[in-house]
């Protein structure tokens, strides 16, 4: 599907006013003194309150009258590797002049030390430091070493929670920005896979990298993406929310349009379609740019199941779609405006259930609907253990004592449960508030209008997620604008061998292809 992609990516400006062109002020350098006494005197103002900053005054090559100061902070690096590796080579006797010209090339060789690595201003130290490395300061050099002994806390790889599958790879990002690179490259063994670096948050300094596969991924999406992440001006970026909001094309938009997954799997499998895929420091959570609606709609498993099964599930999640965002409006329609569609016993049925409710449908659905959110957000935020048994017993509980009391009729608890268990079958929970939202629209249009502001509803929300762009392409193609070859991998899922087939010969068909996404679009 990328060649697909890339096509429309050529074809269609980008733009993104949502972001202010602003660039982060940079720090004015200090330069380092030759004197480590000075360099100790500025790190220590700079650190000041910071219990965890440990600055060690050691002798170097077991020379007294050469020091060298050696900075880092405690916990990020272990001590083993301090003591043994890093302050023994320093002070061992093994440096001869013979062997070396000066302490830098001693220091480069020991240490295998790139030349960005040295530094000439005091503030790259800082940085370096609050990295997580060991910064080495030597008497009568005005340079300082970073050491690479990162080894910060972390936790182990397990699988998500949001992404569980009963087929197919149990990895699961960390909070590891090096840790989760690795975990894609280990999926994508091929030097075009490209991971650049970037520092966002003036007061955070947060890593971020944005991966691509050079060739596969269409140039202008990858120096859009480049473009957006320069212009953020934040204080702060503790998530990768933190960059979506910023880099959506629509921050307002109750609609996801930034793809997250927390899956090594799927973010491969995204950048194999010709995706840029963002990874936070901090953050279990990848970002996938540019997103299309029906991705919220396909899961992982799809591709590690038969073809046939995947297409079902794929089919059933559409229908659910359909009915927990429409049942409750059909309903109330159905019930206020159009008796005469109901069959004879089932409005006898409805008449004598609703007969003591003191409510009119409209409101008695939407107290229902309003009761059950209430009851998810609280099974969420209750420990693990009692959540699931809270949410289930107090849903019970609750549709029983409401009939009994003739608050609601029997009815609306069998549709408000019908609507809410097809919710949980959409794949992605960045779709769900969403789901709420056009509910409640469709409910109301249809509580005060019939099955004719239903129809209205169903026709507005269709023509704003056509008019959806997400850098700079269609939000609902290949179904708006509609195209044909795609379609394999949309709601039907086509066997593996005839998708990469397809993809083979997607060469073939590009100029076909491209005159008809710019007939769509232009």
């Amino acid at each position: 599907m990328n060649n697909f992609i890339k096509k429309i990516f050529s074809s269609k400006k980008i733009t993104n006013k949502n972001i202010p062109d602003k660039q982060s002020p940079k720090e004015d350098p200090v330069d380092i003194d030759s004197s480590i006494g000075k360099n100790k005197s500025y790190i220590e103002s700079r650190f000041s309150n910071c219990f965890d900053l440990v600055i060690r005054e050691i002798s170097l090559f077991n020379i007294k009258e050469k020091k060298a100061l050696i900075v880092y902070l405690e916990g990020f690096s272990e001590k083993s590797l301090i003591e043994n590796f890093l302050i023994a080579k320093l002070t061992s006797d093994n440096y001869s002049k013979d062997s070396y010209t000066d302490e830098i090339q001693f220091i480069k060789s020991t240490f295998g030390i790139k030349d960005e690595k040295i530094y000439t201003d005091i503030n790259k130290s800082i940085k370096a430091i609050i990295s997580g490395n060991p910064v080495v300061f030597i008497d009568g050099l005005e340079k300082s070493f970073e050491i690479n002994l990162n080894s910060p806390p972390k936790r182990n790889i397990n699988e998500p929670p949001t992404d569980s599958v009963l087929r197919g790879p149990r990895e699961g990002f960390t909070e590891s920005l090096i840790e989760n690179a690795n975990l894609i490259r280990k999926k994508i063994k091929n030097p075009n896979l490209k991971m650049e670096k970037f520092v966002l948050g003036k007061e955070t300094n947060t890593d971020i990298i944005i991966s691509y596969i050079s060739g596969v991924t269409d140039n202008k999406i990858v120096e859009e993406v480049k473009k957006r992440l320069k212009k953020i001006d934040v204080e702060s970026v503790l998530d990768s929310n933190y960059i979506e909001e910023y880099i959506s094309d629509e921050p307002i938009s109750i609609y996801p349009l930034i793809f997250k997954t927390e899956k090594p799997d799927i973010a491969a499998s995204k950048l194999l379609e010709g995706k840029v895929i963002i990874i936070v420091d901090g953050s279990p959570v990848a970002l996938s740019v540019p997103t299309l609606f029906i991705e919220f709609f396909q899961s992982g498993e799809d591709y590690y199941i038969k073809y046939s099964s995947a297409t079902l599930n794929r089919i059933i999640r559409c229908l659910s779609l359909i009915i927990t965002i429409t049942l409750p409006g059909i309903y109330v329609a159905l019930n206020n405006f159009h008796q005469e569609l109901i069959p004879t016993k089932l409005i006898i049925s409805i008449v004598d259930s609703r007969s003591s409710v003191p409510l009119p449908a409209l409101w008695e659905s939407f107290f229902m609907l309003v009761t059950f959110e209430i009851m998810r957000e609280a099974g969420m935020r209750m420990p693990k253990t009692l959540g699931p048994a809270i949410s289930i017993v107090g849903g019970l509980v609750l549709g029983d004592a409401a009939v009994n009391a003739g608050i609601v009729g029997t009815p609306i608890v069998v549709i408000v449960s019908l609507t809410a268990i097809t919710k949980f079958t959409v794949p992605s929970i960045e779709f769900e508030l969403p789901i709420v939202y056009i509910r409640f629209f469709f409910l109301f249009l249809s509580g005060y209008l019939g099955l004719i502001g239903l129809t209205c509803g169903i026709l507005l929300i269709s023509t704003r997620l056509a008019a959806i762009r997400c850098f700079g392409i269609p939000y609902m193609f290949p179904i708006f604008p509609f195209n044909i070859d795609p379609q394999e991998d949309q709601i039907i899922r086509s066997p593996i061998w005839k998708l990469n087939h397809t993809q083979k010969s997607n060469k073939l068909k590009n100029n076909f292809i491209s005159n008809r996404i710019h007939k769509h679009i232009s």
